[in-house]
């Protein structure tokens, strides 16, 4: 259920890149041929950027696919890096379940006020709140999940687990 969720909150970033692009490309258009905007294009872009930035934070760290420094960490014996793996998601879990409550703060502030971005079409502040939130959210439960399987492989010594979870032509999401 979690990787549909995850694929699902995927596809919606691919769509607010679409709309980046149509957004931006028809902003420039209009500009350069008649001399006029699209109206509250900053906002929109501005917006639609949450969504291609955390929608997809789920799936990618489902994937293991996040941006590693590999240098120091090959070197390791099998256990430390059990360990190194284990303490580094729960650090990183730690640090952004603060971000995921704020997240929802802001969202639920936004939609309960009914908070609007100032501008000609006095576009509402939620539904970019709420795509921040989400994305926080379902980063939250996937690095949860991985931090317990990684504590979990870490004490009792899983090497196989470490081989699964650092190799990179292993695809958890295929799997699941």
């Amino acid at each position: 259920m979690l990787k549909k969720i995850e694929l699902g909150a995927l596809l919606a970033s691919g769509v607010c890149i679409v709309a980046l692009l149509l957004m931006i490309t028809l902003t420039v258009i209009t500009r350069n041929l008649f001399g006029w905007g699209v109206t509250d294009d900053v906002i929109i872009v501005r917006e639609l950027m949450v969504g291609v930035v955390f929608l997809p934070l789920a799936y990618v760290t489902a994937d293991y696919s996040h941006v590693t420094i590999e240098f120091l960490f090959n070197r390791m014996g099998k256990r430390l890096k059990l360990w190194i793996l284990a303490v580094g998601t729960l650090i990183s879990l730690l640090i952004l379940f603060p971000l995921a409550i704020a997240a929802w703060n802001e969202f639920f502030h936004a939609a309960k006020s009914g908070a609007y971005f100032f501008g000609e079409l006095d576009l509402p502040e939620w539904p970019g709140r709420f795509a921040f939130f989400a994305g926080a959210a379902l980063f939250i439960v996937r690095l949860t999940l991985i931090c317990i399987a990684d504590i979990r492989a870490a004490i009792g010594g899983d090497t196989k687990y470490l081989i699964q979870r650092t190799d990179a032509e292993h695809d958890p999401i295929e799997e699941g």
